[in-house]
């Protein structure tokens, strides 16, 4: 199982019997629709992500007391992947060195492990016989800025929930 990690802090099992993350891609898009009607879109940068995890467990996450006013490093649970028909694959620099990178072979719609070498940030995976697509598999190492968790108590159940939201740097 792979373990969350939240500015330093390895989050307890007991803190996220349920946990989900999510990314969403930031960008500075803006979308013009001109007299024409035409529609002609705008970019100044992309390639950031944000990042939500929603978590239930029997006791607090323990992540409250960090400096939000700082930048958090965020060692993500959630894999990415980056697809190819070439075995060859570049993959994002942010990216947790701890788990290393996976390889898939789609053959007749079925996905196989290959092995992975890695040489910087370039995946070679083994190549396949019959192999149509590639993925190299990774998880995220993330600089955010965070607000601080949204915390919940069920006095009922005794079951504590929590939410952070991150913006990469």
């Amino acid at each position: 199982m792979r373990s969350l990690i939240i500015g330093g802090i390895e989050i307890p099992i007991r803190a996220a019997h349920s946990l989900t993350q999510s990314y969403t891609h930031a960008q500075a898009v803006a979308r013009l629709r001109m007299s024409n009607g035409d529609l002609v879109q705008q970019s100044s940068w992309s390639g950031k992500l944000n990042t939500s995890i929603d978590a239930d467990g029997l006791m607090p996450a323990g992540i409250h007391e960090l400096d939000f006013l700082q930048g958090i490093t965020i060692k993500c649970v959630a894999d990415r992947a980056v697809s190819s028909a070439s075995n060859v694959i570049t993959v994002p620099t942010a990216r947790r060195a701890d788990y290393g990178v996976e390889g898939k072979a789609l053959v007749a719609d079925i996905w196989q492990s290959t092995p992975v070498s890695m040489a910087t940030d370039v995946a070679t995976l083994t190549i396949v016989a019959g192999a149509t697509l590639y993925q190299a598999i990774y998880w995220p190492e993330l600089i955010c800025f965070c607000d601080p968790p949204a915390e919940t108590r069920n006095a009922r159940s005794g079951d504590y929930g929590w939410t952070l939201t991150g913006e990469q740097l």
